[in-house]
């Protein structure tokens, strides 16, 4: 009878330390969740933020290329205009 009790008892302590060490794990890997979810969130929020850049980065290039379309056309009626100047005198 002693044997049993003294067995059930080692079980006891077995499973509490068991149940102790899973719920300081558990603890930890709740922490490492919200870890994780404030680095998606930022990561999410840089996305956002690079974007917006990309967006404005784009315009500004489509900006630039239609200043340079001008620029050429006026380089070629300048072209013709002075070989026009030149014909003529």
């Amino acid at each position: 009878m002693d044997d049993h009790l003294s067995r059930l008892e080692t079980k006891v302590h077995e499973t509490i330390e068991r149940l102790q060490t899973l719920r300081r794990e558990n603890a930890a890997l709740e922490q490492r969740a919200a870890d994780l979810e404030q680095s998606v969130n930022d990561l999410r929020q840089e996305r956002d933020r690079l974007q917006t850049r990309l967006a404005e980065t784009s315009a500004a290039a489509a900006q630039i290329e239609e200043y340079e379309e001008k620029r050429r056309i006026i380089e070629q009626k300048v072209g013709s205009l002075l070989e026009k100047l030149e014909a003529m005198g």
